[in-house]
């Protein structure tokens, strides 16, 4: 999965990505650095950095994991400039509560953000399943039910059942491809 995988001109790429992800980014943000306009200032800089170093940045493979972690580690920074500018007199409890974000957010695991990028984009594929392809999908792969258990409960043959979960298969292969 590429920045530019389209015949789309850079600033139309750009936007998409922007579009897409601007909102996710603001809300990781904000669950560290707690202020809204900080949170949206860094996820700002972090496009900024995109936007200058678009050519570099082209044939990038895993935006989801660029983009969060960019986040991340502008979000470290601005928690380590908070504990170390001590203009403004801050309590006891609030420089444990800036220490402990900073702390968490070091200890992210690179990997585990990777998996709840990986769980979303799955979710996002299978929601873009159509909508009794979906619902058979789920009732087979999710929920473990046996293809004469859901032509029961739906009450449909099983080879709709069989045909719609072959269906869905090829569709988030299709989907999928470059992720997994």
């Amino acid at each position: 999965m590429a920045f530019i995988s389209s015949g789309k001109s850079n600033k139309e790429d750009f936007s998409e990505i922007y579009a897409v992800y601007f909102p996710k980014l603001v809300r990781f943000s904000q669950t560290y650095v707690t202020s809204e306009q900080d949170a949206e200032n860094i996820v700002q800089d972090v496009f900024l950095h995109l936007w200058e170093q678009w050519d570099t940045y082209e044939s990038f493979e895993n935006r989801n994991a660029f983009l969060f972690m960019s986040v991340k580690n502008r979000c470290i920074d601005y928690l380590r400039k908070q504990t170390l500018q001590k203009e403004q007199p801050i309590t006891d409890l609030q420089e444990q509560e800036m220490q402990l974000r900073l702390y968490s957010l070091q200890s992210l695991d690179d990997n585990q953000l990777s998996r709840i990028e990986l769980n979303t984009i799955i979710a996002e594929a299978i929601d873009s399943l159509p909508t009794r392809c979906r619902e058979i999908f789920l009732l087979s792969r999710i929920e473990g039910l046996h293809h004469k258990e859901i032509a029961a409960r739906l009450n449909i043959s099983t080879n709709t059942i069989e045909g719609q979960i072959t269906i869905a298969l090829r569709k988030l292969k299709l989907r999928l491809k470059n992720i997994l």
